[in-house]
């Protein structure tokens, strides 16, 4: 495979508007996350438990790409404001094991969060502005783009 320059810039070019993308997006879930009075690692462990009752903090670290200590402070908090518990099942000796659930406020913090969804929001104008042929192409093109990621 040849590195001509132009590859590099197309290759920077592809790179740096989905790294702009993603710094868009995550602003716009931070501001969702801060006006639910959450931060963005606490929103985005109560809607992955929302989808998936009886997560651990080894599946949520697995989720978010994060460490267990990061995960553990979160969940501490979450278990502290009544938003997550911890299910009552057999002992577990190591916390990471202990299976997770939201509590009924946690669940509607949940769905507050998805209605407030600042950033489908923010897309949703975007792809407004764009033909349905040209987005349906675009996830074609990043879905093929992933899957030869992943190969490597």
């Amino acid at each position: 495979m040849e590195l001509s320059e132009d590859r590099v810039n197309r290759v920077r070019d592809v790179l740096g508007s989905y790294w702009a993308i993603n710094r868009i997006t995550a602003k716009h879930a931070e501001q969702n996350a801060l006006s639910l009075g959450l931060s963005l690692q606490q929103m985005a462990i109560l809607n992955i438990l929302y989808g998936r009752p009886g997560s651990t903090v080894d599946d949520l670290k697995k989720k978010l790409f994060t460490s267990t200590e990061v995960i553990s402070a979160n969940v501490d908090g979450l278990v502290h404001a009544r938003l997550v518990e911890k299910m009552n099942t057999e002992f577990v000796e190591n916390a990471d094991a202990w299976r997770l659930q939201l509590t009924e406020k946690g669940k509607e913090m949940s769905e507050r969060s998805t209605q407030n969804a600042f950033a489908y929001k923010a897309m949703l104008k975007a792809l407004d502005e764009i033909d349905d042929e040209d987005i349906d192409t675009l996830i074609r093109i990043n879905r093929k783009i992933e899957g030869l990621l992943k190969a490597d």
